[in-house]
C-alpha cells in the first residue's frame, strides 16, 4: 500500500427475555443493558460471552464485504453513514469556500467516485511510476532511484522518515525502515502452516495479474512473480523475527551518517537526505542492521528484471484503490477473499470514504465535530479518567512485587500521562494538497504533503498535541513517546460511553477501555518507556525480573486457550494487548468502587443469579463483556491469530475477567465450572 505518515447448561429458573416481567424489562433499559443483546438461556458460568453477547450474535450478520462485525464495526458504521451524508450536503451546499479543506474533501471523493473515468484511465495515472521503475538497468541505478522513491510514495528498499526519537521524545530522528516482503508478516513465509501452498499460490495468482496490468506479458509476470516470491523470502531471513519485534529496543540503532556510510557504502547517503530535504540530521537510526548490511548482496544476486518487477508490484499494490474496478478487484481476490473470507468488496462509496478520510481526514474531523460531538459528552468522560487514573495510582502504590524505588517511577509516569478527547487543540489543515488531474493524482499530492509536513516537523520540537488518530475514528490509543492516551470524538457513544447510562455501565465500558490504555503504558513495550516517552531503563534488576515472570506467565496462560481446532491464541504476539484487558478491567472495577463511594451508592450484593435490575457490580461485568464482543468469519479468525496483537474477541470477553476475583463472587462462577481458574493461576500484573 501507500506508505503511510505515520488494534451450556441453562440456570436453573433463568427467566426468558418475552417472559421477563415489563418492570425489569424496563428498568434493564434504564441501566443502559440492552437485554436483546443478552442470552439468558445460557449459563455465564460456562460461556460468559454467550450469556453477554449470545442475542446480539444471533442478531447480527456479517455483511459480505466484511470478515467480522462487532460493537466497534456498528459505531463505525454509524460514524460513516453520517460522514458520507454530510460530503453530499456540502457538495450541495452554495456557501462552501471552493478553497477550503472541505471543498477539496467534496471534489476528491466526486473523482473517486467517477468509476467511468478511473476505468477508462486503468493503470495510466501510474505510468510515470512504471517507466521510472521500467528504466533501472543496473543496481547503482537503484540506489539513484531510492533516492526520492518515497516522494511516489513506494520507499524503495530502504525507506527513511522522521518520528520521535525513541530515548528523546522532544526531538526527532530519523528512522531507516526496511522493505520487501507483500504477505502480512514473515509467518507467512517461514511456517507453512500460515503461509499455505493455497495462500502462496493465490499470492503468486494475484502479482501475476498486477504484473500484467502494468504491461506484462502472461508467461513474463508468472515467471516474475515467482522470482519475487524467492526474493521476498530472502529478505524475510535477514530481517528481524516475529519474536524479535516484540522488543522495541531492537529498533533503536544509531549510526551517525559517517558510521551508515560505513555500514552500508553502497548507498548516497547525502544525495538521499538533499532529495528528501532532510538535511541537517546527524545521525539515523538503523531499525534492522542486519538488513542493511545483508541487503546489497541478496540484490546483487537477483536479476535486475526482478527487483524491477518487485517495485513495480509496490507500486501496483499501493495504488490499486485508485485505479480501476478490475484492478481494486484482483487486489480484493488476495487479501479479502483469500486472506479474510469476505465474499465481495465494499460499496464503492463507502471505498472512496475511506480513502479520502486517509488523506484529508481532519478536514471530516471538522464537520464532525460541528454536526455530532457534545460538550457534556467531554466534562463526563473527563471525569471518568480522572476516577480511572486515580485507582490506578492506589494499584501501584499497593503493589506488592515492586521496589519502593521502582514503583516511585512507575507512579511519576502515571502522574504524567497525558488525556486528550474529542478533538485535537490546533487542527492539521490541507492548503497546499491540490487536486489533481484523476483520483490517484489527487490521493498522491495528499500523500507528498503529508510526507513533507513530517519532514519540516522534524526540524522543530516534537508537537505533544499532535493526534495520530482521527475525531471520527471509532477507536482509543495510547502514544509510548507522548505518555499520553487519546480518546476520539466518535468514541464517545453507547455502547462506550453514555452520559444517561448507569455509571457503572459507564465504568464497565469506557472505563474499561481507559484502564486499558494506561495499561499499555506499563506493559511489555511501553513499560520500557520512561514518564517523558523516552526509551530508558528505569526498571531496578530485581523488578524486571519479576514483572518478566508475570509476563510470562499470562503467555502461557493464553497460548493453551484454543479458538478453533487445533489453532491456539499466540500469547507471545498478543501479550502487550492481553496485558492491557487484563489491567484495564481490574483498574476500572477499583474507579468504579471509588465513584459509588463517593456517589453514595452501594456496590450491591452478589448472588450469582443474574436478573434485572442488575446491581452496579453485575452491571460493570456485562458491560465490560461487550467491549469486545465480535462475530468473525472462519478465515479471518485464522488470519487474526497468525498476525494480530490482539487476541480474538471471544477470548477478550470472558479471559481477562476470569483473572479478576471478584469476577467469580459476581457472576456466579464456583469451582469444577468451565469459567473457574484456580486462585493460584490468575494472573495479576497491575
Amino acid at each position: 500500500m501507500r506508505l503511510t505518515m505515520w488494534r451450556a447448561v441453562a440456570l436453573a429458573g433463568m427467566l426468558t427475555l418475552t417472559a421477563m416481567p415489563a418492570l425489569a424489562q424496563d428498568a434493564a433499559v434504564d441501566q443502559g443493558i440492552d437485554l436483546a443483546n443478552l442470552d439468558l438461556a445460557a449459563d455465564p458460568a460456562a460461556d460468559f460471552n454467550q450469556f453477554v453477547n449470545g442475542g446480539w450474535m444471533d442478531a447480527a450478520e456479517i455483511r459480505a464485504d466484511r470478515s467480522s462485525t462487532s460493537s466497534f464495526q456498528e459505531l463505525s458504521d454509524e460514524t460513516l453513514q453520517l460522514m458520507m451524508g454530510l460530503l453530499d450536503e456540502k457538495a450541495d451546499d452554495p456557501s462552501l469556500d471552493p478553497a477550503s479543506d472541505q471543498a477539496k474533501a467534496v471534489a476528491y471523493y466526486a473523482q473517486g467516485m467517477d468509476l467511468e473515468t478511473r476505468n477508462r484511465l486503468g493503470v495510466e495515472p501510474i505510468t510515470p511510476e512504471l517507466a521510472r521503475i521500467a528504466a533501472l538497468e543496473s543496481l547503482d541505478d537503484l540506489w539513484v532511484y531510492q533516492q526520492d522513491s518515497m516522494w511516489d510514495g513506494i520507499g524503495g528498499y530502504l525507506p527513511i522518515g522522521p518520528s520521535p526519537d525513541l530515548k528523546d521524545s522532544n526531538t526527532y530522528a530519523l528512522y531507516l525502515g526496511t522493505g520487501g516482503y507483500g504477505l502480512p508478516n514473515q509467518d507467512y513465509y517461514t511456517d507453512p502452516a500460515v503461509g499455505t501452498p493455497e495462500i502462496i499460490e493465490a499470492y503468486l495468482v494475484a502479482n501475476t495479474k498486477m504484473l500484467e496490468f502494468a504491461g506484462y506479458g502472461p508467461d513474463e509476470a508468472r515467471a516474475q512473480a515467482e522470482a519475487v516470491l524467492e526474493l521476498e523470502r530472502q529478505l524475510v531471513d535477514v530481517s528481524w523475527t516475529r519474536e524479535e519485534e516484540q522488543d522495541i529496543s531492537n529498533f533503536y540503532n544509531p549510526m551517525t551518517l559517517a558510521e551508515l556510510a560505513d555500514a552500508a557504502p553502497y548507498m548516497d547517503w547525502a544525495a538521499y537526505f538533499a532529495a528528501m530535504g532532510l538535511e541537517g540530521h546527524e545521525q539515523v537510526i538503523v531499525t534492522d542492521p542486519n538488513y542493511l548490511t545483508e541487503l546489497p548482496a541478496i540484490l546483487a544476486a537477483t536479476d535486475i528484471e526482478t527487483i524491477k518487477a518487485a517495485l513495480t508490484l509496490r507500486a501496483m499494490w499501493g495504488s490499486a484503490a485508485d485505479l480501476s474496478d478490475e484492478i481494486g478487484e484482483t487486489a480484493f481476490d488476495f487479501g479479502g477473499r483469500v486472506l479474510s473470507g469476505l465474499e465481495q468488496r465494499s460499496p464503492l462509496e463507502e471505498r472512496v470514504y475511506r480513502n479520502v478520510e486517509g488523506q484529508l481526514g481532519f478536514a471530516l474531523g471538522k464537520l464532525y465535530v460541528d454536526e455530532k460531538f457534545s460538550p457534556e459528552a467531554k466534562e463526563e468522560m473527563l471525569v471518568i479518567a480522572d476516577d480511572v487514573i486515580d485507582a490506578f495510582r492506589v494499584r501501584l502504590e499497593n503493589n506488592t512485587w515492586m521496589t519502593p524505588e521502582t514503583k516511585a517511577k512507575a507512579i511519576a509516569k502515571l502522574d504524567k500521562i497525558g488525556v486528550q478527547v474529542g478533538y485535537p487543540d490546533t487542527w492539521e489543515t490541507y492548503e497546499d494538497v491540490a487536486i489533481g488531474d484523476n483520483y490517484y493524482a489527487t490521493g498522491l499530492n495528499s500523500y507528498r504533503h503529508a510526507l513533507k509536513k513530517s519532514i519540516e516537523d522534524s526540524k522543530k520540537p516534537v508537537d505533544r498535541n499532535e493526534w495520530g488518530m482521527l475525531p471520527q475514528t471509532v477507536n482509543a490509543y495510547y502514544s509510548s513517546q507522548k505518555n499520553q492516551i487519546v480518546f476520539p470524538a466518535a468514541f464517545l457513544q453507547a455502547p462506550y460511553f453514555d452520559p444517561e447510562a448507569d455509571p457503572a455501565v459507564n465504568y464497565g465500558a469506557i472505563g474499561y477501555v481507559i484502564g486499558h490504555e494506561l495499561t499499555h503504558g506499563f506493559d511489555k513495550q511501553g513499560s520500557q518507556f520512561d514518564a517523558d516517552g523516552n526509551l530508558v531503563t528505569w526498571w531496578t534488576e530485581e523488578d524486571q525480573a519479576a514483572f518478566d515472570a508475570l509476563n510470562e506467565e499470562l503467555v502461557a496462560q493464553y497460548s493453551a486457550i484454543e479458538v478453533a481446532p487445533g489453532l491456539f491464541v499466540n500469547g507471545e504476539l498478543s501479550i502487550g494487548e492481553n496485558t492491557a484487558d487484563l489491567g484495564g478491567v481490574q483498574i476500572a472495577w477499583d474507579a468504579l468502587q471509588a465513584r459509588l463511594a463517593r456517589d453514595g451508592v452501594e456496590l450491591g450484593e452478589a448472588d450469582g443469579v443474574l436478573e434485572a435490575p442488575f446491581t452496579p457490580a453485575e452491571l460493570f461485568y456485562l458491560s465490560a463483556g461487550t467491549v469486545w464482543r465480535n462475530k468473525t468469519r472462519p478465515e479471518a479468525l485464522v488470519t487474526q491469530v497468525n498476525t494480530d496483537s490482539h487476541a480474538p474477541s471471544m477470548v477478550r470477553v470472558a479471559q481477562p475477567l476470569r483473572n479478576h476475583e471478584p469476577f467469580f463472587e459476581v457472576i456466579g462462577v464456583e469451582e469444577g465450572d468451565p469459567l473457574w481458574l484456580a486462585p493460584e493461576e490468575r494472573v495479576v500484573i497491575w
